[in-house]
Order: C-alpha cells, then sequence, then structure tokens
C-alpha cells in the first residue's frame, strides 16, 4: 500500500516499540519529592479557587508552571531504567489527573491553555508508558472527559496539533491491543454508540501539513480496526459523517484545481508526479484521493461500499461527469488530464469500479462520457493527446467490462469478416507470417546510422519489453467471464443474468466486497441462465447493472449492417490520415493500436493480426491501411530531391533517440527544467477567472 508506506503511520507505530533511548541516571528520590512538591502548589491553587471564574491569571500560570516541571520530572523517570515509577502511582493514586480536568472546567476563560497542558500531559503518558495506563480507571475515565469536551470546540492552531498527536498514539495503541478498543467505543450503554476519538478526528480530515497528515494517519487506523469489527463498522456508516466528508471534499478541492494548464512542450499529454508536485492544488486533492484509496483497501466491506456510494453520487456523477463533457477546449483539456491521472494513482478495484462506471453508464443530456471520448480522437489539438492517453490508461486496466464497451460488443456478431472466414477467427500463427507481412509494409527508408544502447537500435530489448506486456495482459485476461472466440459469447442476444463471478485476481476489477471478474464482470449466459436463480448478489454496484444498462445497446449492434465500432474506426481513420498528424499524435495512436494487439482474445487478435482474413467490402484492416501509408509515403519522398529526403530521415531518427532520452531520464529533465529561471511576473490565482499552471513535461 503505497499511501501507507509514504505516510507517518510507520513511524508511529514504531514510537509502540520502545525506540527511544534510555536517559542518564538521575536520583528517583529526589525527582519524586521534586513532582510532590510542583503538584503541592498546584493544590493551593485549586483549594483557594474553588469558585468557578475566581482564578485570575496568575493561578493559571502556576498551574502551567508546576505542570509543566511535572511533566519534565515524569519524562525523566519513564525514560530510566529504574522499574520503579513513584511519580507515575502518585498520578493514578492522586487522581491528579480527574482533578486537573474539573479544575479546568471552572476557567472557561483560559480553557485553551488549559487544554493544551493537559493533552501534552496525556502525550507523555501515553507515549512512554505503552498502553500500561490506557485501562487504568484514574487515567482512561479523565482521558475520555477530556476528549468529550474538545468536541465541536474551536481551537487554536497549537492547541489542535497536541490534540491531533494525542489521538494518533490512541489509535496506534488500539491497533496494537484491540481489547482496549472498548475504553473508547461504547456501543451498548449509549445510542446513538460513540467512538470519540473517530468523531474527533474528522474535521482534520482535509487539513494541509502535518496535522492533516497525522490525523489521516490515525483515521485509517480506525478503519482498519473495522475490518474485524463490525460494531465500529456500522458506527462509522450510520453514526458519524466521514463518509460524506471526504466525498464533500473531494467535490470542493476539485474545484479549486486550475482550470486551464498552460502546456510547454509539444509531446505533452499527460500530468507527472512532477506537474503533480508543482501544482499545490493537486497536490493536496492527490493526497485526499489516496487516502480514499486506502480506505477501501482497509476498511470493512460496508464502510468500502458506504465510501464508494458517496465518492460515486457526491463527486463523480455531479463535479467529475459535467467536467469532462465541458464545451470549452483548454478546460476540457485540462480536466480529461486530470481524469487520466486520477485513474492511475487508484489500485484498489471497487474505487476503479465507480471511476470506470461513470464514464460508461452515466448520461448527461443523453450523452456518455466514453462516446465523447471516442468522437475526440479526431480532434487536432491537445485535447487530442490527452484524450488518446486517457483511453490508453483505459485499455491498459485489462478489464473485460471496459474492452466489451469499446471493441467485442461491436465484434462479437462477426459481421466485419466475410461468413465463410468466420471459422478462421482461432486461427493461430505459429510461424509469424503476420509479423513478417507488417515489417514488408514498413516503407523503404534507409537508415544512417544506428544508435547503441538505445531501444531505437536494439530490437531484442524492444522484443523483451513487448514479451513482458503479451504474458501481463495474458494472465491478466484469464479470468475474464468470456473468451471471445466467436463463439463464446455467442451472437445471439448476448443475455444478461445478475450473477457475480468470483475470483481472486489482483488485477481484476471487482467491488470493494468481493473477488469477482472484471469489476464485477459481466454475467454468465446462455446455458449458465439457469444457475442464476442461486447466484450471489453483489452488495455493491455491480457490473452486471452497467451491464443491463448497455444490454439496448449491445443487442442493437447485432444487425446485418457490417461495423467494427465506433472506438476501432475513430482509431483506423486517425491512423489513415496519419501523414497530415504530427509526430506526437501518431505515436500516441500507433501505440494505442499496438496496446489493442496484445490482447490474446481471437476477435480483437484476428481482426488486428491476421493478414490472410478476408473482411467484408466495407471494412479495412490494418494491413490495408498500413499498406496504404507505405505506398504513399513511398510515392512522396521520391518526387522530393534526395538531399532533402536525406536531412529529413537524419532529423527524425534524432527526434526519436531524443524522445526515448527524455522519457527514460524524465526525472533529469523536470529536475533541469525546474532550475531554469523563471520570469518574475506571478500571476495570481483566481478560480472565477481561467488560472493557468505551467507545466515542464
Amino acid at each position: 500500500m503505497s499511501w501507507l508506506k509514504n505516510s507517518s503511520i510507520g513511524a508511529s507505530l514504531g514510537k509502540l516499540r520502545g525506540t527511544s533511548s534510555p536517559s542518564k541516571e538521575f536520583d528517583s528520590s529526589a525527582c519524586y519529592d521534586s513532582f510532590r512538591e510542583h503538584w503541592q502548589q498546584i493544590c493551593e491553587i485549586f483549594e483557594k479557587t474553588k469558585v468557578p471564574g475566581s482564578s485570575k491569571r496568575d493561578d493559571v500560570l502556576g498551574v502551567v508552571y508546576n505542570l509543566d516541571h511535572m511533566v519534565t520530572l515524569l519524562v525523566l523517570e519513564l525514560r530510566s531504567t529504574n522499574p520503579n515509577r513513584p511519580c507515575l502511582e502518585h498520578i493514578l493514586n492522586e487522581n491528579l489527573l480527574d482533578r486537573l480536568y474539573s479544575w479546568s472546567l471552572l476557567n472557561h476563560r483560559y480553557e485553551n491553555v488549559l487544554k493544551l497542558e493537559q493533552l501534552k500531559l496525556y502525550e507523555v503518558l501515553v507515549s512512554h508508558s505503552h498502553t500500561q495506563l490506557l485501562d487504568r480507571e484514574p487515567f482512561h475515565r479523565p482521558l475520555l472527559n477530556l476528549l468529550a469536551s474538545c468536541s465541536d470546540v474551536c481551537f487554536s492552531v497549537v492547541v489542535e496539533k497536541r490534540l491531533v498527536v494525542l489521538l494518533n498514539q490512541l489509535c496506534v495503541s488500539l491497533v496494537h491491543h484491540n481489547d482496549l478498543l472498548s475504553l473508547f467505543f461504547d456501543n451498548k450503554n449509549i445510542y446513538p454508540p460513540k467512538f470519540i476519538i473517530f468523531s474527533l478526528l474528522i474535521p482534520f480530515v482535509h487539513r494541509e501539513g502535518a496535522l492533516g497528515q497525522q490525523a489521516r494517519d490515525a483515521l485509517l487506523l480506525c478503519m482498519a480496526l473495522s475490518k474485524h469489527n463490525e460494531p465500529v463498522a456500522e458506527f462509522i456508516t450510520r453514526n458519524s459523517n466521514v463518509c460524506p466528508v471526504l466525498a464533500a471534499g473531494l467535490s470542493g478541492l476539485y474545484s479549486l484545481l486550475p482550470r486551464k494548464l498552460t502546456i510547454e512542450t509539444n509531446d505533452w499529454h499527460r500530468l507527472t508526479p512532477d506537474d503533480v508536485n508543482d501544482l499545490p492544488e493537486l497536490a493536496v486533492f492527490m493526497n485526499s484521493l489516496e487516502f480514499c484509496n486506502a480506505v477501501v483497501q482497509v476498511a470493512h466491506p460496508i464502510v468500502q461500499n458506504h465510501l464508494l456510494e458517496f465518492l460515486y453520487q457526491g463527486f463523480l456523477v455531479p463535479v467529475m461527469g459535467p467536467a469532462l463533457l465541458q464545451s470549452a477546449e483548454q478546460e476540457l483539456t485540462a480536466a480529461t488530464a486530470y481524469f487520466d491521472l486520477f485513474l492511475r494513482s487508484l489500485s484498489e478495484p471497487g474505487l476503479l469500479y465507480s471511476f470506470i462506471k461513470v464514464i460508461i453508464k452515466e448520461t448527461y443530456d443523453g450523452q456518455r462520457i466514453i462516446d465523447s471520448l471516442i468522437q475526440r480522437i479526431s480532434c487536432k489539438s491537445t485535447l487530442c493527446l490527452v484524450t488518446l492517453a486517457l483511453l490508453e490508461t483505459l485499455v491498459d486496466l485489462n478489464c473485460e467490462d471496459v474492452m466489451l464497451e469499446l471493441v467485442f460488443r461491436h465484434l462479437i456478431p462477426c459481421n466485419h469478416v466475410m461468413a465463410s472466414q468466420r471459422s478462421r477467427l482461432n486461427h493461430t500463427d505459429p510461424y509469424c507470417r503476420s509479423a513478417e507481412k507488417l515489417l514488408q509494409l514498413s516503407p523503404n527508408i534507409q537508415r544512417y546510422e544506428a544508435s547503441e544502447g538505445s531501444l531505437y537500435g536494439d530490437y531484442q530489448a524492444y522484443l523483451t519489453d513487448v514479451r513482458a506486456k503479451i504474458n501481463s495482459c495474458i494472465l491478466a485476461t484469464s479470468v475474464w467471464t468470456y473468451t471471445y472466440d466467436g463463439e463464446n459469447p455467442p451472437n445471439i442476444g448476448f443475455p444478461m443474468v445478475h450473477t457475480c463471478i468470483e475470483s481472486e485476481a489482483e488485477h481484476s476489477l471487482p467491488s470493494a466486497d468481493d473477488g469477482s471478474s472484471g469489476y464485477e464482470s459481466f454475467a454468465r449466459m446462455g446455458e449458465m441462465a439457469s444457475e442464476s436463480g442461486s447466484g450471489g448478489e453483489c452488495d455493491s454496484p455491480s457490473g452486471s447493472e452497467i451491464c443491463n444498462d448497455l444490454k439496448p445497446n449491445i443487442i442493437s449492434c447485432f444487425n446485418t449492417t457490417p461495423t467494427i465500432g465506433p472506438f476501432l474506426e475513430a482509431v483506423f481513420n486517425k491512423l489513415e490520415n496519419m501523414l497530415t498528424h504530427n509526430l506526437y499524435v501518431n505515436l500516441h495512436i500507433t501505440g494505442l493500436i499496438s496496446r489493442l494487439a496484445i490482447y490474446p482474445q481471437p476477435l480483437l487478435r484476428s481482426f488486428l493480426l491476421d493478414h490472410s482474413l478476408v473482411f467484408q467490402p466495407s471494412i479495412k484492416s490494418l494491413f490495408q491501411i498500413i499498406g496504404w501509408l507505405k505506398q504513399h509515403i513511398e510515392n512522396e519522398l521520391r518526387d522530393a530531391p534526395p538531399h532533402l529526403v536525406r536531412n529529413l530521415i537524419i532529423e527524425s531518427e534524432a527526434i526519436l533517440i531524443e524522445r526515448e532520452n527524455k522519457v527514460v531520464n524524465a526525472r533529469k529533465y523536470a529536475l533541469q527544467a525546474s532550475s531554469l529561471p523563471h520570469t518574475t511576473v506571478s500571476e495570481p490565482f483566481e478560480r472565477g477567472e481561467t488560472s493557468s499552471k505551467n507545466l515542464h513535461l
């Protein structure tokens, strides 16, 4: 879990494992005598200020002064090697904590400073005495009272920091000792149940800096506690507002993102980690999104589903959906780049499912986002590059439902091939004749120099990389519901059954509470329909729901009109017009086709890679398009002056090698770009206007 590794939870957990070094020897007796003397002075102040509001500033300062010395002495004792703890026992025997809390209630005027000192004392006790004190009533009773008094109170930042540190320490203690949870979580004697630690942390979940990070760490530990404690999970979903707070927080943080991105390079197509670091608003948003991803990873299934529902209905549908369909091109480019970044940053199948569902299922004024993305392939601006990058991300997910929507539902009827050819869809090419044919379609252009140590000149490195990608895709798709071989599923209506196909594959996209293939992959069909009555239904929104919504579209495509679907048609049209595009668009369109060709499913593999397959007259094959491009390029070069052709080839090779080096050394280039002098004219950020941010890569 990358979010956990990068957070401070590891450091927090380490504190309870005794990382502090022992202090120098000290006189235990003298320490205890001094401790009692300071406490006696505090008691004298208590005695003369029993009347509420009678305490003066000097009285409070006296208590704070003596208490500060007591904390110092207590730390010395707790860090010593002496097993005796007279100061600690004095605190418990004299009911010191309870008396201190009771006196603080009489002095509302000095509430902040008194709570701060109490929080400091508890912080020392919890951090140095591990969990030895938590089950002692003289300790946990006043602690609970103090925490309860902190609810719905506006404190200074200093007090807030101490409060969050203490709450974080308590959460770490509870993770190590689950039996102590009942001290802070009461679901038997009180209705509604209370989990004071959790409730106090929620207001800090979207804070920036160390304060917010510690609060999120602590909340995540509470979420982990719920994994095996259903009452805690029920409290989180029914009696806390953490899920709506997270969803609303994402919506609010998204509204702060720059509407426009100033692109400094022609090949820019997606946001990188360096870009995130350069955009503070985006860094804050990504931190919250990754926290949601971590919650879905560690929490109880009912918490997962509750959070996913709020994120879907409170952020994705009302905020992200319209952003991906807005009319202004620059704003749309930024929104598409943001969404691509979000998808690439998520690791939890349930959350990925929600992001995919909104672009496939939801309609806005009768238009789906996925249909709009396909239409944007034909654009001739940066929007095209960003859209192609997003589609590459979707294809890279190896998700059955994504590929069914983009490709397979249009190829299943097999209307794109001649009827006599349908039996050859499963034909294999053991002698790689199709690969040989593709190589023959390379334009006849002389190479002038080979680059040592470059993939451009290292064919073996290229083959190694591709083999790894092919094996990864085969493994990822091995748990798909259908084989897509022209027979399974059959092209006779493709009936939908609302069942979940169980699978433990890590690469699939199940809902939060199960391990079904796809992300609740489409249901069994045909002969398995009889099993649907006994099939387990999923609590969270399932892929079968998406499937059910797509059913009319799937069935409507089973007609006699030959088609390969709008996605493949748009990609092939873009490829066919390759000579009118710039290099970077062509690299992305060929890269997308290459990624599609990695899929092992016979319907797609035969369509892209079988040069002997005969298609319907209205369907162009990949080989036909590449062959036409080869002929056109050679004709253009034949009519050009030889010296111009030579210079063009040398320049092209240099550009490709430079691009490869730039990709390999992306971090190096980013650091170099950041070290360049920037203009001193600052551009104020105004959400109401069209704010711009610069991207270096």
